[in-house]
């Protein structure tokens, strides 16, 4: 009798352990499937409080809109134990020059105290610092100057940035991520407050918890490239991590032209994320001229614009990250997104973002 019970103690371990593996290996047959529902004119991805179900791998976001199916199981703020987990910061830190440390009082005090939209440098770069530079190889930024960027990581490598909306909300370019499987996008990084490349600042991570595509993006000309993206948990707002002010709604397409504008990133003429934070100063241009570029004229339509002036340019890395104005002092304005650039070239296509305002405020 007791032979028998040790012998049905070993089979039912191991089809346990035989589940384990098949339900929680991620080179296994199973995927990680979130719901995804359509309005008029958004796709929207959520993650929160779904489980697995048999995928193929291979299959992009878009692939997956003909079949969403999901299966909801029980899982661990909102993500399946196989995952790594975010990086959370205790409700009860405050950042003292970087760092942070136990704020014993009221934690909503944070909220209180954080800062307004638009934290940034008190004035326009000069043109004198900035005319001859360029985000590749351009000028270092000043560290925690732009604290309403951040950027996107899969594995080792940074492939997108983007700017923070609120403390749960990043606004970016949709292709950042319509071409990645439901697998791929559950495990994107979102990299808040650091100048770095390698990260040796970073100051939070969070993952993402729910996607929201333009529902008429095109990849093939670019059209409609903008996307939210919501954190699984809020951001901690400081002086150094920060949200970008939006602009009003327009459908001008000239709305900005002449405007001095800062553009940011990582990026460089090699596709990858080195060095510190760059900045550069450029122009706005019109739409008229945006057309006559011979790289990108013939993506131009009434809700993107360019920046066209001097050698300024941003690279792929900088893909979903911020053009941005300073309409008053203090409130740094994100009037468009970065969206095309071929080859590092000087210039390059930007989403529009007064042309979306309508669209961001209904999904933020």
């Amino acid at each position: 009798m007791l032979g028998n019970q040790k012998g049905s103690s070993t089979v039912v371990l191991l089809a346990v352990v035989t589940l384990l593996s098949c339900c929680c290996s991620p080179a296994s047959s199973f995927a990680f499937l979130p719901r995804v529902s359509r309005t008029k004119d958004a796709v929207v991805i959520d993650f929160a409080g779904v489980g697995y179900a048999p995928i193929s791998y291979g299959k992009t976001l878009y692939g997956q809109f003909a079949n969403p199916g999901f299966v909801p199981l029980p899982s661990v703020y909102g993500w399946p134990m196989p995952f790594r987990f975010p990086s959370f910061i205790s409700p009860s830190a405050k950042q003292i020059d970087g760092e942070y440390e136990e704020y014993l009082d009221d934690p909503l005090t944070l909220k209180q105290t954080a800062p307004k939209c638009g934290t940034g440098p008190a004035t326009m770069p000069t043109t004198k610092n900035f005319a001859t530079e360029r985000v590749d190889g351009g000028t270092d930024a000043k560290k925690g100057a732009w604290p309403f960027i951040v950027a996107l990581k899969t594995g080792e490598d940074i492939f997108c940035s983007g700017t923070l909306l609120s403390d749960t909300k990043v606004l970016l370019a949709a292709q950042c991520l319509e071409k990645m499987s439901m697998y791929e996008l559950s495990t994107v990084t979102v990299l808040v407050g650091f100048h770095a490349a390698d990260l040796s600042d970073l100051q939070m991570t969070r993952r993402i918890s729910k996607v929201v595509l333009h529902a008429r993006y095109n990849a093939f000309t670019y059209a409609n490239d903008i996307a939210i993206i919501t954190l699984d948990s809020p951001v901690v707002l400081s002086r150094t991590v920060a949200t970008a002010c939006l602009p009003a709604a327009s459908t001008d397409a000239d709305q900005f032209v002449g405007v001095d504008a800062v553009i940011l990133g990582w990026g460089t003429a090699d596709g990858e994320a080195t060095g510190n934070l760059k900045q550069a100063k450029t122009a706005i241009s019109s739409n008229d001229e945006c057309r006559a570029d011979t790289n990108f004229g013939k993506y131009v339509s009434a809700s993107t614009t360019c920046t066209t002036t001097g050698p300024a340019f941003t690279c792929a890395v900088d893909v979903g990250g911020p053009v941005v104005t300073l309409p008053t002092p203090g409130t740094w304005t994100v009037v468009a997104i970065n969206s095309y650039t071929k080859d590092c070239a000087a210039g390059g296509l930007k989403t529009q973002v007064g042309s979306f305002r309508t669209w961001i405020d209904q999904y933020m």
